[in-house]
């Protein structure tokens, strides 16, 4: 016998909260997804949903292939989190599932009345983040000039996103775990940033980098 997904429980067996239990948006864009289609995948611009009925498979793919799954999301439950301008994940509907538009304000009321959905949101940023990285430094291909260009401008986008001083990286930047997340060692790590430094791209502060020409980062991250 076929395993048939139910709607009414998520994925860790409770119980799914209705439309009724959840903050109220009206006047919003409604939109229908045919079972098995894409409500949103990667590259796509952002935007908010609210289930209202159905459910949504939440995935990722990773660089190598494999997908993981990041939850299931049932009437109530808000997807499409981030900070991004653009998604970096896919939304597929397991059901006939009708969604909500919300905007950022809406999420902003949400998130005063619902811890679960703030610890989904900043899960959601660490994701970006992660992804951000794998797709830019690609560090088994890129010389080691060209993967820190690309770490920091991946820093820089994800300050943007939060909020904080955009043109400021702390100083961990220089450390072993962030080498070995590149894939060099600390010697290169420092070399690259000497050479950075070199051609005014950053600069030496007291607690870290600071970032002088955006622009020519990118120019760097794409022809080193």
């Amino acid at each position: 016998m076929q395993n048939v997904i139910d709607p009414s429980v998520d994925h860790a067996g409770r119980a799914a909260r209705s439309p009724a239990q959840v903050l109220e948006f009206p006047g919003l864009f409604r939109r229908h997804v045919a079972m098995g289609s894409t409500l949103f995948q990667p590259g796509e611009p952002r935007q908010l949903y609210r289930i209202e009925s159905g459910a949504i498979c939440h995935y990722v793919q990773s660089v190598e292939g494999p997908y993981e799954i990041i939850e299931f999301a049932f009437p109530g439950d808000i997807i499409g989190l981030g900070r991004l301008a653009k998604h970096v994940t896919t939304a597929k509907a397991m059901v006939e599932t009708s969604v909500s538009v919300i905007t950022d304000a809406d999420l902003d009321r949400a998130l005063t009345n619902d811890n679960r959905l703030f610890f989904r949101d900043a899960e959601a940023s660490e994701r970006e983040f992660d992804y951000l990285k794998n797709r830019s430094l690609n560090a088994s291909r890129r010389p080691p000039l060209q993967r820190v260009a690309n770490f920091l401008l991946a820093i820089v986008r994800i300050n943007a996103s939060e909020g904080r001083a955009l043109l400021f990286v702390t100083d961990d930047v220089s450390s072993g775990y962030v080498a070995e997340q590149l894939q060099m060692s600390i010697d290169a790590l420092a070399f690259a940033l000497l050479k950075l430094r070199d051609i005014g791209v950053v600069d030496v502060v007291d607690s870290g980098l600071r970032i002088l020409d955006i622009a020519a980062l990118e120019t760097v991250a794409a022809n080193a």
